[in-house]
């Protein structure tokens, strides 16, 4: 379906002509899980644990983006009436994150293929976006997104049961 460095897709949760579908040349993924336990402090005694399984699950991106347009597309899966993804500029990816806020009415979908044509699904919310161009890469910026994800869905199980 894709391309090694192409492993992870972006839509816009958008359909019809608004709907904006990006195929990212991802780095490296990060994949963090906060959780929030209590302790509770006794006296003379050990403390008291406390885990309501409060999970914020957390993905951070890094990626290159080019300077100029390339034209590429890789297809992936169905998602806004389309399955064409592009290869977006540094201008596009800009664009995306100011104009697209995560709501019911449009979630925002990320997507990370694997080998067997399956792929982990979370819908996200961005919370930072950076870019920094390089002299030794005039045309490409290296880019970090962090997003904030939900829990995974989709239909990538690589559970092992006992």
């Amino acid at each position: 379906m894709a391309q090694q460095e192409l492993m992870c897709l972006i839509w816009n949760g958008v359909t019809g002509g608004s709907a904006r579908r990006y195929a990212l040349k991802v780095l490296s993924v990060a994949h963090q899980i906060g959780k929030s336990p209590i302790q509770i402090a006794i006296p003379n005694n050990t403390p008291q644990l406390l885990d309501l399984n409060m999970v914020r699950p957390t993905i951070t991106l890094s990626l290159l983006l080019d300077k100029k347009i390339t034209g590429q597309t890789i297809t992936g899966p169905s998602k806004g009436g389309g399955t064409t993804y592009k290869i977006p500029t540094k201008q596009d990816m800009e664009y995306f994150i100011t104009e697209n806020g995560y709501d019911d009415a449009s979630k925002l979908t990320l997507m990370l293929l694997h080998e067997d044509n399956k792929y982990e699904q979370y819908e996200f919310a961005v919370q930072q976006f950076t870019t920094n161009l390089m002299p030794s890469k005039e045309d490409r910026y290296d880019s970090t997104l962090v997003m904030l994800v939900t829990k995974r869905a989709g239909d990538y199980d690589q559970l092992t049961d006992d």
